[in-house]
């Protein structure tokens, strides 16, 4: 499902309603090469260098800067989108480590301020994933080994829809 609509012509992908796949979740256990089947997708895909962010990266300590790391990633693929439209090239951002950003939000009755931070980062990329703008120029690849830790709405249609165990 990941190769088929990127391999077709733009004309040919519109004429037949062929939605593309925006996410991809590769899980298993540790050492058996989930990162580098996620780069050879990429290449395979024939785009640019994919962006490799570990998860635990995406914190920073000043307030709004984590979720603002999240705008950072998606922008190029946007101003792309805008500029090219179905002709952009396609990015790849691949999360390793995806559990440690995408973590189960709490409930309304915790509030500590890292609680607050993960839940807006949470927030940040599922609107990323499938917010008001569409974009056709994207692939994003989630990596983990806990699969089972991961926010519920992540694995939703439109997110990281197709789960491989490697």
């Amino acid at each position: 499902r990941v190769f088929a609509s990127r391999s077709a012509p733009p004309e040919m992908v519109k004429k037949l309603g062929i939605r593309h796949v925006k996410g991809l979740l590769l899980h298993g256990p540790p050492g058996t090469g989930k990162t580098l089947i996620a780069r050879q997708l990429a290449r395979a895909l024939n785009a640019p260098a994919p962006k490799v962010v570990n998860g635990p990266d995406i914190f920073q300590r000043f307030v709004g800067q984590s979720e603002e790391n999240i705008r950072e990633l998606f922008a190029p693929a946007e101003r792309d989108n805008m500029k090219f439209g179905v002709n952009s090239p396609l990015h790849v951002i691949i999360f390793d480590e995806i559990d440690a950003v995408m973590k189960a939000r709490s409930g309304a009755g915790n509030s500590g301020t890292g609680t607050v931070v993960h839940d807006n980062v949470v927030n940040q990329l599922l609107v990323k994933l499938d917010g008001v703008q569409q974009l056709h120029n994207l692939l994003v690849i989630g990596i983990t080994n806990r699969p089972d830790m991961l926010d519920p709405a992540l694995l939703r249609p439109g997110r990281l829809e197709v789960q491989v165990e490697v």
